[in-house]
């Protein structure tokens, strides 16, 4: 059921519904609300918030936007029931059971001076306003230090600096939140800290058109990067961020760690240039460049390369050793070679001796035959 009243202090209220459930208000220190982009926010009546006016002894309330004038209302109360004015949907704003004015979906829109009225019971009206702020807190609750390796702990990270470095740069930056935030960098040793001069820069982040101006629009980015003279076993440093955006604040905990060169590594196969001279008056070089090479290991592992150089990979007494030793082999598998050569020739011979049928003893009558 439609039900309208009518009083000559107010003006024309249409009333369709009770007035909601309480909600959790959550005031700046100097009035200011900030409000989180695309999720429920609360604008509250600071009359009833601090009980200057019982809850239970208000008549009326009306919620504004830009100014008192009619067409600047957004929604009302009277008596217990609430109902949105000027054509704006249901659903878009509403009033709780303290009297706050409830934004369903903030938007980049709802920034702005909200103002109200509100009418106790057996007094006259009182009026107030709220000044409201977006907030976009950042996709990342910690400051991000550049170059820096994220340890097991979100807030710590490491950074590696060279043994012989005198000077390194350490820059921290938080994007994409509103209102910006302020950076600063704090040096941590035993026993105390010290806040170090850093140089900030801020600028604001337009994303594209196409992005929701209810998300990202107009928020702001802020580095600060400050210079290490040296690098302390014993001293670690801190990004620290300050502002509405991140709760008060947050930090990020740096770990500077020197890097120490480590000694070039080298193979068990060693490269000579220089010539040996062994017993059998040889000079051998121990490079030696074949048409096809054979790769050896000291496990006499042999793979065969196409026109690679070989590096010997014996000592000069083993090369002495192998040098002497192959003609005496090569001698010996000539002379095993030729005895079983003749072996044969004479196996061949016997066995052919062996099969041979000896002619017939055929004698001829000569006179017969004549």
């Amino acid at each position: 059921m439609w039900l309208t009243f009518w009083d000559s202090t107010y003006p024309t209220v249409w009333l369709r519904r009770p007035i909601s459930k309480g909600g959790f208000v959550q005031a700046n220190a100097d009035g200011t609300m900030f409000l989180e982009r695309g999720q429920r926010g609360i604008v509250p009546c600071p009359l009833v918030i601090s009980r200057q006016i019982s809850p239970g002894d208000v008549d009326a309330m009306y919620w504004y936007y830009g100014s008192t004038s009619g067409t600047s209302l957004l929604i009302s109360y009277f008596l217990g029931w609430v109902a949105p004015q000027n054509g704006i949907p249901e659903g878009v704003y509403d009033i709780d059971n303290e009297f706050n004015l409830i934004i369903e979906n903030v938007t980049a829109s709802c920034e702005g001076t909200y103002y109200f009225q509100l009418k106790p019971r057996l007094k006259i009206i009182e009026e107030g306003q709220v000044e409201v702020r977006n907030k976009v807190s950042p996709s990342r609750p910690y400051p991000t230090v550049i170059g820096c390796n994220q340890d097991h702990d979100a807030n710590t990270c490491e950074v590696r600096v060279r043994h012989d470095s005198t000077v390194h740069n350490l820059t921290c930056v938080m994007e994409q939140v509103k209102p910006a935030v302020e950076l600063r960098w704090i040096r941590l040793f035993l026993g105390g800290k010290t806040e170090l001069n850093a140089y900030r820069t801020v600028r604001p982040v337009v994303l594209p058109a196409y992005t929701s101006s209810s998300l990202r629009n107009n928020t702001y980015s802020t580095s600060a990067s400050i210079q290490v003279p040296s690098v302390d076993d014993d001293a670690e440093y801190v990004c620290e961020a300050v502002g509405v955006a991140v709760g008060n604040s947050t930090r990020t905990r740096v770990r500077l760690t020197k890097t120490h060169p480590t000694p070039a590594a080298h193979g068990t196969t060693a490269t000579r240039d220089t010539m040996a001279t062994h017993d059998t008056t040889e000079s051998h070089d121990t490079t030696a460049t074949r048409d096809t090479t054979a790769t050896h290991d000291k496990t006499g592992t042999t793979s065969a390369l196409d026109g690679e150089v070989v590096r010997t990979d014996y000592s000069i007494g083993t090369q002495t050793t192998v040098f002497m030793i192959a003609p005496m082999v090569i001698s010996s598998m000539s002379l095993l070679c030729s005895a079983v050569c003749m072996s044969c020739v004479c196996m061949l011979f016997r066995r052919q001796k062996d099969t041979a049928k000896p002619m017939p003893n055929v004698k001829y009558d000569i006179s017969r035959a004549s």
